[in-house]
């Protein structure tokens, strides 16, 4: 029986992550089953770690199938670790987590919905904890008091509890054609896009 390639690749860099790495994993996987029925992997990137992470790997990689780790001898900082999962992964959409920080499933929904344009080459879903634009705010306490002030509590609590979290997408083929020889004709545009949402 022939194994169906791998379509989605999901990169999470680590550095001494014995006590969070599991559970950063194991969310991932839980989402792309949830997601999408496409074959996926999750490339782990130990960055040089000094604590117990490489035999929690392991151990993480003897029960799932599914997870793959690569390893830097010492530590080159999370934007290396991205290279390195991007360079080693199979799928041909990869996905990169860009530090080293729980995963926002909300951002791997968007860039998955995104992926649906074949044009996208590339993306970046960067998720902020910030206060709602006053225009937002008005229209909002239009619809009532209280929806606005649990509004503003949330967004405090988010401020206080969550750190940034940006994934970008990068989808192989795309790159491959890039780094040839037409690539220097092909014009790339960009656009950024902001939204708002609630835990």
């Amino acid at each position: 029986m022939m194994n169906n390639p791998t379509k989605i690749s999901v990169v999470l860099p680590v550095r001494d992550g014995e006590h969070r790495i599991v559970a950063r994993v194991e969310q991932v996987l839980e989402a792309l089953e949830s997601l999408s029925s496409d074959p996926a992997e999750i490339v782990v990137v130990d960055d040089g770690s000094r604590d117990s992470t490489a035999e929690v790997l392991d151990e993480l990689v003897s029960r799932n199938p599914q997870v793959r780790v690569a390893r830097h001898s010492r530590p080159r900082g999370m934007e290396a670790a991205g290279q390195t999962g991007l360079e080693r992964s199979r799928g041909e959409l990869v996905f990169i987590q860009e530090s080293d920080s729980s995963v926002r499933i909300e951002d791997l929904q968007r860039l998955l919905k995104m992926s649906e344009d074949r044009s996208v080459v590339a993306a970046r879903a960067e998720s902020r904890p910030q206060p709602l634009s006053p225009a937002l705010l008005r229209r909002l306490r239009a619809w009532g008091a209280a929806a606005e002030r649990q509004l503003e509590k949330d967004a405090e609590e988010k401020k206080q509890a969550v750190q940034p979290c940006c994934m970008q997408m990068v989808r192989r083929p795309h790159l491959q054609r890039l780094a040839g020889r037409a690539g220097e004709r092909v014009r790339l545009e960009s656009e950024t896009m902001r939204s708002t949402s609630l835990p």
